[in-house]
């Protein structure tokens, strides 16, 4: 009986310390510091920063994988080709959407920094490492447009080949060498499928306070010739500066649409 008595005695403390605590009120949250935004901003500047970098996904389909997808990477040479690229094309856009605009373009050779091009934002807002930020804060412009890889379905890229499993990622080429139901004149099955395509995000953002204002987001793609002597491996029968074109062709064409439709005047 002492020692039951003891226990219920030992427990008692720490249920009405227990009850005491819920009904403490929640701290209150202090709320983020308010920056003050000293630079003049021109509203027909804008700042560009592209963030692809040089990886290059690659989905391989083959007859002994079946519908599954075999994902490799390839290097973009020159390094920083596809960003100069991105950046020259969103210079363009930028001109040709109205007059007196112009733009102030930005790349990083630490991309590595980033991770995921997602966790760029938090809570809508773009979160970039500080010497990167000041930069782009610096120019004078009043909104950034950002470039960056976008996770998105290969059913949104209507030039891809059906049966994908692997999610788009960036610039990237899907090569098909599965069987094809197409036959032609000479009885043989179609030829492999090599077709280059760009998944991206274009993010509108207000350098006042660096929150997301509008964004778009691009799947694209298109098939290269592939001949019969290229059949057996079309990627290895293809140059590095082949591919690269097939890539900035794709970024050249599409990109433009995109960045007017976020900057409308």
């Amino acid at each position: 009986m002492k020692s039951r008595l003891l226990i219920l005695l030992v427990l008692l403390p720490a249920f009405a310390f227990a009850q005491h605590a819920k009904k403490r009120p929640a701290p209150e949250v202090e709320p983020e510091p308010v920056v003050e935004d000293k630079t003049p901003r021109d509203s027909n500047k804008f700042a560009v920063l592209s963030l692809l970098g040089d990886d290059v996904q690659l989905i391989y389909l083959t007859p002994a994988r079946g519908d599954t997808a075999q994902s490799g990477e390839w290097k973009a040479k020159p390094a920083g080709d596809l960003d100069n690229t991105v950046l020259q094309v969103m210079d363009s856009a930028i001109k040709d959407s109205a007059k007196g605009r112009e733009a102030k373009l930005y790349t990083s050779t630490t991309r590595s920094l980033f991770g995921d091009p997602a966790s760029l934002f938090i809570n809508g807002k773009l979160n970039l490492p500080d010497n990167l930020s000041e930069a782009v804060r610096q120019s004078g412009a009043a909104h950034l447009l950002l470039v960056i890889r976008n996770r998105q379905d290969p059913g949104l890229a209507a030039a891809l080949p059906a049966r994908i499993s692997s999610m788009l990622d960036g610039p990237g080429f899907v090569v098909d060498q599965r069987p094809s139901g197409q036959i032609g004149f000479d009885g043989q099955g179609g030829l492999p499928v090599l077709a280059p395509y760009v998944s991206i995000r274009i993010a509108l953002i207000d350098l006042r306070d660096l929150k997301l204002k509008r964004e778009r987001s691009m799947a694209v793609a298109r098939r290269l010739q592939v001949t019969p002597e290229m059949g057996a491996n079309p990627w290895a029968a293809t140059t590095a500066e082949q591919r690269m074109k097939g890539l900035e062709a794709l970024i050249e064409i599409e990109l433009p649409a995109a960045v007017k439709a976020l900057i409308v005047p």
